[in-house]
């Protein structure tokens, strides 16, 4: 006979059941319109602009699953990304992209959710931070700003790597740096392929050229009085059809499905790729410094963001970060 205690909980069906129904009490106790779903999770929660989606389960690959998938929803006419409650009952499960509710926070929510019921008393659970939107949201611009990543190389130290001993400006270089979101799938006989992924990128904004910059936060900031500011070539309209191309080209999935028939099987090769309406791509510009050191004999750029070398000008088109 099995035996049970606040640490030792096997989700047993009926279990499992209680759980789901109890965590859509503390929801509805905390303002939320709930619905129960049939799968891939258990419940659907909407409170103003804020979609919550909740799985209860000790099944590692289903909850790993959930926690690494992108939900959105469409409200209010706004296409929205959701958050997500995993409850694993006594599985040891590390969340990355989900709000783990552990025992004791499940406790705690059924005790407090209960007595603001009883005694009309306000409630709302406390959530972690939110995994809606991938990376910082960004400042709003104030009028004069741009984004720019941060200036982390002196001119005195650009010299020193660029072995030049000269006079040194600083240019700023526009790029596209985008983020982007797939949701979406396709069946066929029985088949499913998931287009489920998000990303960001740099695009040159003067050659076109990809750009890396590893955990790079752009800050708006006024562009420095004594600068050369590069125009841009290539606008923002026509890079973000091409990086569109692109994204659908690369979660284009290549897929063999067998079937049989009888005693014969059939193989058939396949390709699913999705539409524009499965990818939500949003663009910003940001200024990326440069210092230029004019030597006797050479001319030669310094990233003043990362404080490497480029291998060849900026100025003709093919700058390497």
């Amino acid at each position: 006979m099995r035996r049970y205690n606040k640490y030792n909980i096997y989700m047993g069906e009926l279990i499992h059941k209680y759980a789901v129904s109890e965590i859509g009490r503390i929801l509805e106790t905390a303002g939320y319109d709930c619905e129960l779903e049939e799968g891939p999770f258990n419940i659907s929660a909407v409170k103003g602009d804020k979609c919550v989606l909740v799985m209860c389960s000790e099944d590692r690959d289903l909850l790993q699953r959930f926690d690494m998938t992108p939900y959105t929803i469409m409200l209010n006419g706004v296409k929205t990304r959701c958050d997500k409650i995993i409850f694993p009952g006594n599985t040891n499960f590390q969340a990355k992209e989900s709000e783990l509710w552990t025992m004791e926070k499940f406790s705690k929510y059924i005790s407090d959710s209960a007595f603001a019921r009883i005694f009309n008393e306000p409630f709302d659970i406390v959530s972690s931070p939110s995994f809606a939107y991938p990376g910082p949201v960004p400042a709003p611009l104030m009028p004069g700003y741009d984004l720019i990543l941060p200036i982390r190389i002196s001119a005195k130290d650009a010299v020193k790597v660029a072995r030049q001993d000269g006079p040194t400006v600083l240019r700023m270089i526009p790029y596209w740096h985008y983020t982007y979101v797939s949701i979406g799938e396709a069946t066929y006989k029985g088949k499913s392929v998931c287009f489920d992924e998000e990303g960001e990128g740099w695009i040159n904004a003067v050659n076109g050229l990809d750009g890396e910059f590893e955990n790079a936060s752009p800050q708006p900031s006024e562009i420095p009085p004594d600068s050369d500011v590069v125009p841009i070539i290539k606008n923002k309209e026509e890079t973000q059809a091409e990086v569109m191309q692109s994204l659908i080209k690369k979660l284009t999935r290549h897929v063999r499905i067998k079937t049989t028939s009888g005693d014969a099987i059939f193989a058939e090769e396949r390709d699913f790729k999705p539409n524009e309406d499965n990818i939500e791509l949003k663009f910003e510009k940001v200024y990326v410094p440069v210092w230029q050191v004019r030597g006797k004999k050479d001319i030669v750029e310094v990233n003043a963001y990362s404080g490497s070398e480029l291998t060849v000008p900026s100025d003709e088109g093919c700058e390497v970060f």
